[in-house]
């Protein structure tokens, strides 16, 4: 049996991942994100709004097909924590093909499908992993924890919007 102070380093250890995929992930696709600077060309207002249309429309389908079959493998903890790490290199490439436009063609919606896929996997294998990591007596703590850790990251996004938007 797995004492409180073990289970919640447990518990830090399983939500820290959802917390930084929750900050990448509402970086780089949000209103608040780089999504919404990209179009083709940029200057043109419906073509970013288009472009955002489809990207949000490509990233969900990850989010659905990763969600649906996350049960289907459990992944390591090395991995749990790679995938956010993939989001925020996803998130700096966004943002440089913003600014500089070195790669500015609907070819970058494998990206937001990509995107997609890591976020929705984060989700499900941060809650698989409690699920299976997790003392029964502390699942729920873990869970509310995590959930928590997931708009922990999302406010944490917002916060530096308000920069990114503002430059």
């Amino acid at each position: 049996e797995m004492d409180r102070r073990s289970a919640s380093e447990l518990a830090f250890t399983l939500r820290s991942p959802v917390t930084l995929w929750g900050t990448a992930a509402s970086l780089g696709e949000s209103t608040a994100g780089v999504w919404p600077a990209i179009g083709f060309p940029v200057e043109s207002a419906s073509a970013r709004a288009q472009f955002y249309h489809y990207s949000n429309w490509i990233y969900q389908v990850g989010v659905f097909v990763s969600r649906s079959s996350g049960t289907l493998c459990t992944v390591p903890m090395i991995v749990l924590w790679i995938m956010p790490a993939l989001q925020g290199l996803n998130l700096i490439l966004f943002w440089i093909i913003s600014v500089h436009h070195v790669w500015y063609n609907y070819s970058l919606l494998i990206l937001c499908l990509i995107a997609g896929l890591l976020g929705g996997s984060v989700y499900v294998q941060g809650y698989n992993r409690i699920n299976l990591d997790m003392p029964k007596g502390m699942r729920e703590f873990a869970i509310s924890s995590a959930s928590v850790a997931d708009s922990f990251g999302i406010l944490v996004a917002d916060i530096c919007s308000l920069y990114i938007q503002s430059c």
